[in-house]
């Protein structure tokens, strides 16, 4: 969960300007669901924008939609030959998100999947492969949607994970949000997989909440 912004985040927003109609449309949703202080901030939106394009993915998952706000970081950059498909669990959330997508998805750039990501990227996988996948949903899940991205990216393609540090949960700080035992240790055996499968080029972004980048090397 985020914070207070540190001087170094008011800065760097400072110099990335304002964020899109539809990005403050995203963020309001959040807001009106109880959820704000949980979404990307424009500098995180800005990171997984940055790799989406430097990594010239065009066939990209979300895993975690919220209300749309980290979808639009990797389609308003996108080419015509895009396709984004995001998961989310909550109806609530996703009817939020498809308003704020609903210019994209009527181009057919992005489809909202609605349900249990572990089932529903079970069936994704006929898409495979992927440029890139984004994880940023259930927690407990994370080793579950780390180790199906691994499969199904390319070689060359990218896995991003948010809140890979979990508040410092995962070198065991007390941390004000609370998380179980399940969700620190699937994020604590990701972190180390990443680093210690020989087929990954990994390294963390140390933002305010972690984030954490892998590259497919081989098979």
């Amino acid at each position: 969960m985020r914070k207070i912004k540190p001087k170094s985040y008011e800065y760097m927003e400072m110099l990335i300007g304002a964020e899109s109609e539809n990005k403050l449309l995203a963020r309001k949703a959040a807001d009106q669901l109880g959820l704000g202080l949980i979404s990307l901030s424009s500098v995180e939106a800005g990171l997984l924008s940055a790799l989406a394009e430097f990594s010239d993915a065009k066939k990209v998952v979300e895993i975690g939609t919220l209300t749309g706000l980290s979808a639009l970081a990797v389609l308003e950059n996108a080419g015509s030959d895009f396709k984004l498909w995001t998961l989310e669990k909550s109806p609530e959330h996703a009817l939020a998100a498809t308003k704020v997508l609903q210019n994209y998805i009527s181009k057919g750039a992005c489809e909202v999947i609605v349900g249990d990501a572990r089932e529903k990227l079970e069936v994704l996988s006929a898409q495979a492969p992927f440029d890139l996948v984004f994880i940023d949903g259930n927690k407990a899940a994370y080793l579950d949607y780390f180790n199906w991205a691994i499969k199904n990216i390319r070689i060359g393609g990218l896995v991003v994970a948010d809140n890979v540090f979990l508040s410092g949960a995962v070198w065991g700080e007390s941390t004000e949000q609370k998380f179980n035992e399940k969700q620190i240790g699937a994020v604590k055996k990701m972190n180390e997989l990443a680093f210690s499968d020989k087929n990954l080029k990994s390294f963390f972004i140390p933002t305010e909440e972690g984030m954490l980048v892998c590259k497919k090397l081989s098979s």
